[in-house]
């Protein structure tokens, strides 16, 4: 029998609402380094703030679906303007358990797909959890591209960094101008934000992250050194919302010429090995979809994948 989508009503969302809050709080308590209380917390404040109005709430789309007149789960989708400018994002899909395992995950998003192209809505994109290989797979059939990656380990075992220094930062500037620059040429690119706008949104997060510059309190900005010569750069940062129980490798970058000797893996160590003595002992970091050379090394030293981006073009209808 086909499946079909239908608005879903203020009674489905009630019904809905607390096993999905519980199920968002299974799924972020790792990888943000939270109590399982914490992340109740979250996920509970996340849904009220996405969705005061629950369905009837503006820029959300939220169906159930049907077959044969059964419900088999449901779908909750952020409209352009709302997660992402140019683009929707795929807020939560489920299928209930009886019917799982029948392609229901699949027909749901296809669906709504259809539905949203029909809308003149040209991009659609997703996070999916690095746990939940079943759906990365879906994902991948379906034709999501990766954009993005969260990984994080366990500062448990550091290797030492022999010939590496991290050093008083000597061109700070320079560096944070160019950094923020790309952050905001990757929000054109990827999030489809005007120019004059993801400059804006690229100096707000800089002012968010860096208030005091180079003193901001409890900041790691370095210049690293191999054997007395500056070949790059690093930033790192102590555990803070919305991870506070994850350090975090905002930037590292080994400068071309230098590029190819082993710098960045000892440079990762030695920030390992300052934050576990500043009594940081987990460390995250982002990697673009599209740096496999950065992935691969993430994972040889043992960054296991907390979360994933992804996206696809809609077909025009």
């Amino acid at each position: 029998m086909p499946l079909t989508l239908v608005e879903m009503d203020r009674g489905d969302f009630a019904r809905r609402r607390a096993p999905m809050i519980a199920s968002y709080a299974r799924a972020i308590a790792a990888p943000r380094g939270l109590t399982e209380a914490e992340a109740a917390a979250e996920a509970a404040r996340d849904v009220a703030e996405q969705l005061p109005r629950g369905p009837r709430t503006r820029g959300q789309f939220m169906r159930k679906a049907l077959v044969g007149g059964a419900e088999v789960g449901w779908i909750w989708v952020s409209l352009p303007g709302t997660t992402r400018p140019d683009s929707a994002w795929i807020s939560d899909v489920e299928v209930d358990p009886p019917f799982r395992r029948r392609g229901y995950a699949a027909a749901i998003i296809t669906a709504a797909e259809a539905e949203l192209a029909s809308r003149g809505v040209r991009r659609i994109g997703l996070n999916v959890f690095g746990d939940n290989d079943t759906a990365r797979r879906l994902y991948d059939r379906l034709g999501y591209e990766l954009t993005a990656q969260q990984r994080a380990r366990v500062l448990t075992e550091v290797a030492p960094a022999p010939g590496i220094e991290l050093a008083p930062m000597l061109d700070y500037e320079r560096r944070i101008a160019a950094l923020f620059a790309d952050y905001a040429q990757d929000l054109v690119q990827e999030q489809g934000l005007w120019h004059g706008e993801a400059e804006s949104r690229a100096a707000r997060k800089r002012a968010e992250l860096l208030p005091e510059g180079l003193r901001t309190e409890g900041m790691l900005l370095r210049t690293v050194v191999a054997e007395g010569v500056p070949v790059g750069w690093v930033w790192a940062g102590p555990p803070a919302p919305p991870r506070p129980g994850l350090g975090w490798l905002h930037n590292i970058e080994i400068d071309l010429p230098f590029r190819g000797r082993g710098h960045g893996r000892a440079a990762i160590a030695a920030v390992e090995a300052e934050l576990v003595r500043r009594g940081v002992h987990r460390m995250g970091l982002n990697v673009h979809g599209m740096n496999l050379g950065a992935r691969r090394l993430y994972e040889r030293l043992g960054y296991e994948l907390l979360a994933q981006q992804m996206t696809r073009q809609l077909p025009a209808r």
